[in-house]
C-alpha cells in the first residue's frame, strides 16, 4: 500500500506540475517583459505582442520567451547600452524566438553558462556582438539573421558541442561567424557575406563540423587558425570580387567603343 500511494502522489505531482505551467502576455498582463519573467516560473511561456521594448531583459531560470508577431513587430532595444539587450545566464532550458534585439554595445543576444537552450528566428543586429556564446554547451542557434554588426554577427567563446545552424551572418563591420576556444561544434547551412573581413573564422578550435556554408564577397572567405581536426566541407568561399569587376567592365567598355568606331568608319568611308 505505501509503494501505491507513493506512485499516486508522484504521478499527481507531475500532473499537477503540467497543469500549473501558464503563458504570460506582454503587455496584456505585464507592462514590460522583465516584469513577466520575474513573475514566470520553470516551463512557463513569456508571450510578448508586438511593439518596441526599451528593456535589458535578464533571464536566470528554465523559461520560453517567444514573440507572437515575429521580429518585424517586436523589437528589444537595449535601455542600458553596455549590457545586452537579452541575456541568458547560468540555466538551462530556455527558448528565445521571434525578436528583433539591437541598440547594445555589448550583444543582442547573449548565453553565458547556459546549455540545452534555442535562440531561433530572431533578429540581432546594429549591436557591436550580434549573438553571443560564452562558456554554454549544447545549444541550438538556428534561423537568425545577425547582420549589420559592429564587430561580429555570431560569436563563440570557450562554448562546446552547439549547433550553429541556418543563421545569416551578413555586412558585419569585422567577422560574420567567429568561433574562438571552442570545439565539437556544428556549423552548417549559414550564409555570411558582405563582412568587412572573414565570412568565417576558426581560432584555436578544434573537432567542429564547418560544413555547407556560404561565404561570398568578405575580405576573406574562412580562415582557420592554430585549430586542427575540424571538417570543412561543402562549403561556398569567393572573395570580394566587385574589386574585380569595375576592371573588366572598363575593358569592355573600351573594346566595345573601339568596335563601334571601326565600324562606323567602314560604313562613312571615314580615315
Amino acid at each position: 500500500m505505501p509503494k501505491v500511494l507513493s506512485l499516486f502522489i508522484l504521478l499527481t505531482s507531475l500532473l499537477v506540475g503540467e497543469a500549473i505551467a501558464a503563458d504570460l502576455l506582454v503587455p496584456e498582463s505585464y507592462k514590460t517583459i522583465q516584469e513577466a519573467i520575474e513573475a514566470a516560473g520553470p516551463g512557463d511561456t513569456v508571450l510578448v505582442n508586438e511593439g518596441v521594448y526599451t528593456e535589458n531583459l535578464s533571464i536566470r531560470k528554465p523559461l520560453k520567451l517567444k514573440a507572437v508577431k515575429g521580429p518585424e513587430l517586436t523589437v528589444i532595444r537595449a535601455a542600458v547600452k553596455e549590457e545586452p539587450a537579452i541575456l541568458v545566464s547560468g540555466t538551462e532550458g530556455v527558448v528565445i524566438s521571434g525578436f528583433a534585439a539591437k541598440g547594445s554595445l555589448s550583444s543582442g543576444i547573449t548565453l553565458k553558462n547556459v546549455t540545452n537552450s534555442e535562440v531561433s528566428g530572431n533578429v540581432a543586429d546594429e549591436n557591436v556582438y550580434g549573438i553571443a556564446l560564452y562558456d554554454s554547451s549544447e545549444n541550438s542557434v538556428t534561423g537568425n539573421a545577425a547582420d549589420r554588426n559592429e564587430y561580429y554577427g555570431i560569436y563563440l567563446e570557450k562554448s562546446h558541442h552547439n549547433t550553429i545552424e541556418g543563421n545569416n551572418a551578413n555586412r558585419n563591420y569585422d567577422k560574420g561567424l567567429f568561433i574562438s576556444y571552442s570545439n565539437s561544434n556544428v556549423i552548417r547551412e549559414n550564409t555570411a557575406n558582405l563582412n568587412t573581413w572573414n565570412g568565417l573564422t576558426l581560432w584555436s578550435s578544434n573537432d567542429n563540423v564547418i560544413v555547407d556554408n556560404t561565404t561570398l564577397r568578405n575580405m576573406y572567405g574562412i580562415v582557420v587558425s592554430d585549430s586542427k581536426d575540424n571538417e570543412i566541407s561543402g562549403n561556398t568561399t569567393l572573395p570580394n570580387v566587385f574589386l574585380i569587376l569595375p576592371v573588366v567592365l572598363i575593358y569592355l567598355g573600351i573594346v566595345t567603343y573601339l568596335i563601334q568606331k571601326n565600324v562606323l568608319k567602314l560604313a562613312y568611308g571615314v580615315r
